[in-house]
């Protein structure tokens, strides 16, 4: 077996969906009704900005457009032919080719950050959330859909992950995440479990007190 460790994470991760692009690929529609849900409970009848980090084919984007036309909608995706299908779809976002790990926006200028089932292909965790807290605003939102395994798989896999060419870092525990997230001042709200393996996250940027 060839370990994989010497390779670039992203290297595979954009090899692995440039060609996916145009397959049907993963179960991220199955977070859909919990983003959808909770942004209608989030959402005032006024413009916010919403980042769909890890975009993809911009299928999330177009579920959320549907419903509220008044955001001012992002997705940036790190795989180019990704992005070139979302384009195609003609949704009304501003799609960017890009990195979680250098998002290209300004700080504190993002509401609403989702991110679906792309966490997992980070291979620097912690440097992507610094950025995800850098560009979201004071008490903005953060809805992350990731995958859920029972312990002794888990371990399985993420012992695996190294040797394979999909470009996943890491299969995260419910407290892995929570804790990993806090750190940056970003705090769960709520979690729900969608079957069989998955887990949606509302989280919080903790506010920043003026005085």
């Amino acid at each position: 077996m060839n370990s994989n460790k010497s390779v670039n994470y992203k290297e595979n991760t954009i090899k692995f969906f440039d060609k996916m692009a145009s397959k049907k690929h993963g179960d991220s529609f199955k977070h859909y009704n919990n983003v959808l849900d909770w942004l209608d409970l989030l959402l005032a009848n006024e413009e916010y900005t919403l980042l769909d980090l890890g975009t993809g084919k911009g299928d999330l984007l177009l579920k959320i457009i549907e419903k509220n036309k008044f955001l001012k909608l992002i997705g940036l995706d790190i795989s180019s032919e990704m992005i070139k299908l979302a384009i195609s779809k003609g949704i009304s976002a501003n799609f960017v080719i890009g990195d979680s790990e250098a998002i290209p926006l300004k700080n504190s200028s993002i509401d609403i950050i989702t991110c679906i089932n792309s966490f997992h292909h980070y291979s620097n965790p912690e440097k992507s959330i610094s950025e995800i807290a850098r560009v979201l605003k004071s008490n903005g939102t953060l809805i992350l859909g990731e995958i859920w395994i029972l312990p002794i798989f888990r371990n399985i896999i993420n012992f695996f992950l190294p040797y394979m060419k999909t470009g996943d870092y890491k299969i995260y525990s419910c407290k892995d995440i929570i804790k990993l997230f806090s750190q940056q001042g970003i705090i769960l709200v709520e979690k729900k479990y969608v079957f069989p393996s998955n887990y949606t996250y509302l989280l919080k940027k903790a506010e920043v007190k003026r005085g």
